[in-house]
């Protein structure tokens, strides 16, 4: 959305509450003539200072600034002070007026659970913040991250030079390629379509012989780091986190080919324990169902995004029958209306916990793969190891709902568990605050399996194989016929590890 046609004022008004440098994974990038003025005012050989304070990333084409290690706040914050404020990298000095932070209300309201200066009740005009600044700051960004080798002032001196319609020409395009449509709201949930193409701008920079200023050209390419558009599904409370997503076709349908989210891609590992033949040295091989057909139930599934893609890819080649289970009427009706859930898919609008106590009290057959995909906003604290956990939530941890999961499933039964938490502050043990969750489901489980996630980790309980034999993950005829799950197996197989 462009500055001149943005439905809502951008007010900030910076705290220094310091929120901005902290937070796991945090990634600052710098180029060289930033990495020169901060090692001169730190007095330190541009040589040593590189040792010392920067890290590439894999993959990464740049430089970006060491966290401490913990990985908890940057390396250069003292306090709630930056020890380099002068000479701070420009990512943090257009901070919080990134193109992608003022796309839509929803961004910005976004960007404020992390940053205490956005103010999304202002209390004065005072802060609302002027459009001609927000679009300086956000192109003098988007040509820091074109890797142009300048700093902050230096790219400043030069946008202040270009011609106002050169700069508003190239503030519509940004706003072409970053759009964010509502497609359904209510008080519970929003539906949003993205069309976040990810131009990477170039900036040329030439002298021009027949004027004493520099020539700055701002070119966006459409060609280069385009990403499908994507429709996605978020509690109205809890903004920050996608409950449900998918990728869109170009004539704006949804696309059941592929999984957008990486933890969707994840859970569909756990289909790789489902063996169709019994495993080795299986103590009880007769005790393996012969009926083809695979009994899943999702607790938690959101918009059915992923047992839809489950429906379409598995009943071209076995007999399934998933159960969506899912508490909120406004999910289920999204999913119906705005994601295209299948029609194959049987319902149940009730809690998980409510689900496994059905199950545990009729006489329903046994299911071979559970999965347990639920946040609901509250956090909670597993006292053996001090992990601190956001999901699931604690009904759904106990040794108790544990032991009920295993009653429910068949003797080859799988449950896939999406973890969210941390260690206590100040532990440097494991990152991702699933250890404890893993030492319970060992004492209920033959094997447990960890696959780490950019900001989650998966966690699975598996019966039937016997502890010195591993689950090949790969070898299913699914996998053989259906390219999609050969190809999910083979982006997590090698951070697939057994840790019970």
């Amino acid at each position: 959305m462009s500055a001149s046609t943005r439905a809502f004022k951008v007010a900030f008004r910076c705290t220094a509450c310091g929120k901005c440098c902290t937070g796991k994974g945090g990634k600052v990038r710098v180029n060289a003539r930033e990495v020169e003025a901060i090692a001169d005012h730190l007095s330190t050989p541009t040589r040593e200072f590189r040792r010392q304070f920067l890290r590439r990333h894999p993959g990464d084409d740049f430089d970006s600034i060491k966290q401490t290690p913990d990985d908890l706040q940057c390396i250069f914050l003292e306090g709630k002070q930056c020890s380099i404020y002068p000479v701070r990298p420009t990512q943090c000095q257009t901070y919080p007026f990134w193109p992608q932070q003022l796309i839509s209300k929803y961004d910005w309201a976004l960007t404020s659970k992390e940053c205490e200066g956005v103010l999304l009740d202002r209390t004065s005009d005072a802060d609302i913040v002027p459009n001609d600044r927000i679009l300086k700051e956000t192109v003098i960004h988007e040509v820091h991250r074109s890797g142009e080798s300048m700093t902050y002032s230096e790219i400043e001196s030069l946008v202040e030079e270009l011609d106002p319609d050169m700069l508003h020409a190239f503030d519509q395009e940004v706003a072409d390629k970053y759009r964010r449509d509502v497609v359904y709201e209510d008080e519970h949930v929003v539906v949003l379509d993205s069309f976040l193409g990810t131009p990477r701008l170039h900036a040329c920079c030439s002298s021009i012989l027949t004027s004493s200023s520099l020539n700055f050209v701002l070119v966006l390419h459409d060609d280069v780091d385009t990403l499908p558009p994507t429709r996605s599904l978020h509690f109205t409370d809890r903004l920050e986190l996608v409950q449900s997503e998918v990728f869109l076709t170009p004539e704006g349908a949804v696309d059941h080919s592929y999984l957008s989210l990486d933890v969707h891609r994840g859970l569909s590992v756990a289909l790789g324990f489902l063996q169709d033949d019994p495993p080795p040295s299986s103590p009880s091989p007769s005790a393996v169902a012969t009926d083809p057909t695979w009994r899943v139930a999702m607790l938690g599934a959101g918009a059915s995004v992923l047992p839809t893609f489950w429906q379409h890819v598995i009943s071209r080649h076995r007999p399934v029958r998933i159960h969506v289970v899912e508490p909120s009427a406004a999910m289920l009706y999204a999913g119906t209306h705005f994601f295209d859930a299948s029609d194959a898919l049987v319902v149940h609008k009730q809690t998980g916990n409510a689900f496994v106590t059905t199950l545990l009290e009729s006489s329903a057959e046994l299911l071979d793969l559970v999965v347990v995909d639920v946040e609901d906003g509250t956090t909670h604290e597993l006292l053996e190891h001090g992990d601190v956990l956001s999901a699931p939530p604690a009904s759904m941890t106990s040794k108790e709902f544990l032991h009920n999961i295993r009653r429910v499933l068949g003797p080859r039964g799988v449950v896939a568990m999406n973890v969210i938490g941390h260690k206590p502050t100040g532990s440097l043990e494991s990152a991702g605050g699933w250890d404890g969750l893993a030492t319970r489901l060992a004492t209920v489980f033959d094997q447990v399996w960890v696959l780490p996630l950019e900001a989650n980790t998966l966690v699975f309980g598996v019966l039937g194989w016997p502890s010195h034999v591993l689950p090949p993950l790969s070898t299913t005829s699914l996998s053989d016929q259906e390219q999609v799950v050969q190809d999910i197996f083979d982006e997590f197989r090698p951070r697939m590890r057994r840790v019970h």
